[in-house]
């Protein structure tokens, strides 16, 4: 007889319409990776909102059972400040997605990598310390969950310092996000951070200057200089406000393992969001 072949990992599709519990009082069931609720009192606008991070999802076994899991990450809010993050693991049974388990990890905690090793779930997370407001944490912390029966639950935590550019450097950041949309080139504006200097592609021409640490996730960034090669005016353009933005940025820190920068324009504030470039397979 034939072995029966293991499920198939859940897609994201069937995670972005899944049904979780213990997010919110009652299960809830996502249409296209959100929820939205009714308001908490009729005629106020506050009202439970829930989102699934799509873009940090890791697969593999947690429930020792065949076939391969999926760990997603879901914030929950409700129109004040907070924002608690949860950990679902979710499996497939019969063809269709199933909520394994939900565990709050933290008020506004910045994840930077969600992964599976060995059965367990890592979240390497920037997390409040001992004197954080709880909107700036600066702690870098590891922490592991593991799936036993129906409950998700926290196995060990390990503080691993305070945040640094040294958490930068060794990446190449590609930008994703420019002034609440993503930037419309075909080449996208890159950062590289190593030792105090700052260098990359722009989108049109390199540039370079340097980066200075005034407290953790706090910095200043100098004038930057670049090369003076003519291009499109799309990229031109991005070029143009990605690098403005840049020389004025001083703060970071990591929203859904996306670098965050962050500062203050005349205008208001602003925020790039940069994710980790793609590595080029071998010979190509």
């Amino acid at each position: 007889m034939r072995a029966t072949p293991p499920p198939p990992a859940p897609t994201l599709t069937q995670l972005e319409n899944a049904t979780y519990s213990g997010v919110i009082e009652q299960p809830i069931t996502l249409e296209s990776g959100s929820y939205v609720g009714a308001p908490f009192i009729e005629g106020v606008e506050s009202r439970p909102g829930v989102l699934l991070w799509n873009d940090l999802i890791a697969f593999g076994d947690v429930d020792a059972s065949a076939g391969d899991e999926a760990a997603v990450l879901l914030s929950s809010a409700s129109g004040g400040s907070g924002e608690r993050v949860y950990l679902a693991v979710v499996g497939i049974s019969e063809g269709r997605p199933v909520n394994l388990g939900t565990v709050l990890i933290g008020d506004r905690v910045k994840v930077r990598t969600l992964s599976i090793v060995e059965g367990k779930i890592v979240l390497d997370v920037v997390e409040a310390g001992g004197r954080d407001a709880a909107c700036c944490p600066t702690q870098l912390a590891r922490r592991s969950y593991e799936l036993e029966g129906e409950e998700l639950h926290k196995v060990s935590s390990e503080a691993l310092g305070t945040l640094s550019l040294k958490t930068l450097e060794g990446t190449e950041w590609q930008l994703i996000w420019l002034d609440e949309q993503a930037p419309q080139v075909i080449r996208l504006p890159t950062l590289n951070v190593a030792e105090g200097a700052l260098s990359g592609f722009g989108g049109c021409n390199s540039y370079n200057g340097t980066i200075k640490e005034r407290a953790p996730g706090e910095i200043k960034v100098s004038a930057l200089a670049s090369t003076r090669m003519a291009c499109p005016s799309a990229e031109m353009d991005v070029e143009q406000q990605f690098l403005q933005r840049l020389e004025q940025v001083d703060r970071y820190t990591f929203v859904a393992g996306r670098l965050a920068l962050s500062g203050e324009r005349g205008d208001g504030g602003f925020l790039l969001l940069l994710s980790v470039k793609p590595s080029r397979a071998r010979g190509k």
